[in-house]
């Protein structure tokens, strides 16, 4: 939110995969599990999946994106072809409904449970991965890098978050 950052196409391309990567690998989602209870940082994942990484989106988790630049669209869209673009519009479209069903009084959306929209969630996420990662062994040592990131200093997690460390900056 706020100040517009633009990236390089393959760093646009790579911030996709590598969130999607730490999304789906249990290793890394256990190692997130030492700063907070599942359902909290179920729900941070997702913040940043709406606030950072998908940037055709219209809304933040907790608001509309008045600042959306249709130009940052247009960037980040160049960057996929046009079934990739299909297939991250289909998963934003199916986070942002299971979102939206969620209730909980006490947490609102920062609060997501591990049930079957949360698998759902992670089946889609994994869909998408392979269709823009196709190569498993570049994925399999993605996730070992992200693993030993997290897992390398579970201190730091709190001060900056895995993501910030994790996601490629330019």
């Amino acid at each position: 939110m706020g100040k517009e950052v633009t990236f390089s196409p393959d760093v646009v391309r790579e911030r996709v995969v590598v969130f999607l990567a730490f999304l789906t690998s249990e290793a890394c989602r256990e190692a997130f599990r030492v700063q907070a209870p599942p359902e909290a940082w179920a729900a941070t994942l997702c913040r940043v999946w709406f606030d950072e990484i998908y940037v055709p989106g219209e809304r933040y988790l907790d608001g509309f994106k008045g600042d959306r630049s249709a130009a940052a669209v247009a960037a980040f869209e160049a960057c996929f072809t046009p079934a990739e673009r299909a297939a991250l519009e289909r998963f934003h479209g199916c986070l942002e409904l299971r979102l939206d069903l969620l209730t909980n009084r006490r947490y609102g959306r920062a609060f997501f449970p591990e049930n079957d929209s949360w698998r759902s969630i992670l089946r889609d996420a994994r869909a998408v991965l392979s269709e823009l990662e196709p190569d498993p062994q570049r994925l399999q040592d993605l996730l070992a890098t992200l693993v030993a990131r997290v897992t390398a200093d579970p201190d730091a997690l709190a001060e900056a978050p895995p993501w910030r460390r994790l996601l490629p900056r330019g």
